[in-house]
C-alpha cells in the first residue's frame, strides 16, 4: 500500500485551518420590526368613537408578517403640545407621553378585527383635544413605530333618528323619519340638523344620498321589485370639513312586492272580415310589460270567455270563432311580469 507523506498531511491541516478561519465581511442582520399602519381614521359617531385601519402584510425586511398584538395608544392635547409643529416632533413628543386607550378613563374600549370602538363617557370627553395612535407587534419581533397621528376633539351630537318608516310607489320609495329633539346629553336642542340615509340589500349598507339634506324625508327611486332592503338614517352637523354624525336609527326592512297593474290599453280597433274579428290597439310602453289577455262577452251569456291561453305578445288578435249576427263586448286587459292586470278597456261589435 502506498504511504503518504508527513509533510503533506501537516501542509493540509495547515491550510485547512488557516482557511476555516478566515472571517468576511459582518452583515448586520434587519430586525423583525413590523411595517407601520399609515391609514389611521378616527371617527366619532353618536357616543363611539371608530377606529379603523389597514394592517401591513411583511416585516421592514420583507418577510411575511403574523401579528400577535394591536395598541391603540392616547394622548391628551393640553396647553403647552403645539399640534401644529412637524409630524416628526409631534409623533416623537407622542411616543414619549401616551398612554394605551384603556387607561384614558374616557369610555369603554373595545377591540375587533381591523376595527376598534371606544363608547365615550361623555360628560367626562366632550370638548377635550385628543391625539390617536396605533402600534402592532409580530410573533417574531418588536412592536412597530407609531402610525399616523388622528386629532379629535369629541362633540356633543344628536341623538338618532326616530320613528324610520317607508311607502312604495310603483316609481318611488318614500322614507320619512322622525329628527331628533336632543342631543346626546338629553337636554341640549340640536342645531342645524341633516341627514345622511344609507341602504343594504345584500350585507354593507350604501350611503344613497351624495351631501347631507335637512328635510325629514328621502325618495328612493332606484329599486328592483321583489327586492328586499334595509335602510338606516344618520343625523348630523358639518364641522369644517366634516360631517358628524349621529348612530343609526333604527333599521327598516321593506320587501318591495308589485302591486302596480299597467295602464289600460288605449284606442282598440275592430275590423269585421271573412275569417273572423280582428282587434288591434296601442301597444303599452311598461318596462314590465308581459303582455296582453282577451275577454269576450256574448249577448245573451252571463260571463265572458277567456280567448287567450297564453299572454299575446303583440297587440293584434283575431277571434275566429265568431257567429253572424250577434253583439259580442270585447275587453283587453295588459298584464305585467308579476302577474298585475291592468283595467279593462272595452269594445262593442255586432256581427
Amino acid at each position: 500500500m502506498r504511504k503518504i507523506s508527513p509533510v503533506i498531511v501537516l501542509w493540509a491541516l495547515f491550510f485547512t485551518t488557516f482557511a476555516c478561519g478566515r472571517k468576511g465581511q459582518l452583515v448586520e442582520p434587519v430586525p423583525k420590526i413590523p411595517q407601520p399602519v399609515r391609514d389611521l381614521a378616527v371617527v366619532q359617531r353618536g357616543e363611539k368613537l371608530i377606529f379603523n385601519w389597514t394592517l401591513p402584510q411583511v416585516y421592514l425586511n420583507g418577510d411575511p408578517l403574523e401579528i400577535s398584538g394591536v395598541d391603540i395608544l392616547s394622548l391628551e392635547v393640553q396647553g403647552d403640545i403645539d399640534t401644529t409643529s412637524s409630524e416628526q416632533q409631534l409623533i416623537k413628543h407622542f411616543a414619549k407621553y401616551s398612554k394605551p386607550l384603556s387607561e384614558l378613563r374616557i369610555g369603554q374600549f373595545q377591540m375587533g378585527n381591523n376595527q376598534a370602538s371606544l363608547q365615550l363617557d361623555i360628560q367626562a370627553s366632550v370638548g377635550k383635544k385628543y391625539l390617536f395612535g396605533l402600534k402592532i407587534k409580530g410573533k417574531k419581533g418588536g412592536w412597530s413605530e407609531v402610525s399616523n397621528l388622528v386629532e379629535l376633539t369629541p362633540e356633543l351630537l344628536p341623538l338618532p333618528p326616530s320613528r324610520l318608516k317607508g311607502e312604495i310607489f310603483e316609481d318611488k320609495i318614500i322614507l320619512s323619519w322622525q329628527p331628533p329633539v336632543y342631543c346626546l346629553d338629553g337636554v341640549t336642542p340640536p342645531q342645524e340638523v341633516q341627514f345622511n340615509i344609507y341602504r343594504s340589500q345584500d350585507g354593507g349598507f350604501t350611503q344613497l344620498n351624495q351631501t347631507p339634506f335637512s328635510e325629514p324625508r328621502f325618495e328612493d327611486r332606484n329599486f328592483d321589485f321583489s327586492a328586499t332592503y334595509s335602510y338606516k338614517v344618520r343625523a348630523g352637523f358639518r364641522r369644517g370639513r366634516q360631517f358628524k354624525e349621529s348612530a343609526d336609527s333604527e333599521i327598516l326592512k321593506i320587501t318591495v312586492v308589485d302591486i302596480f297593474p299597467p295602464r289600460t290599453p288605449e284606442e282598440i280597433k275592430a275590423i269585421i272580415g271573412e275569417e273572423g274579428v280582428t282587434l288591434s290597439w296601442l301597444p303599452n310602453q311598461e318596462e314590465d310589460l308581459a303582455g296582453y289577455r282577451v275577454y269576450r262577452l256574448k249577448e245573451g251569456e252571463p260571463e265572458p270567455v277567456f280567448l287567450t291561453a297564453e299572454l299575446l305578445k303583440t297587440p293584434v288578435f283575431l277571434d275566429r270563432s265568431v257567429e253572424k249576427n250577434c253583439l259580442y263586448v270585447y275587453s283587453i286587459r295588459a298584464v305585467d311580469s308579476s302577474g298585475n292586470e291592468s283595467p279593462p278597456e272595452e269594445i262593442r261589435i255586432t256581427t
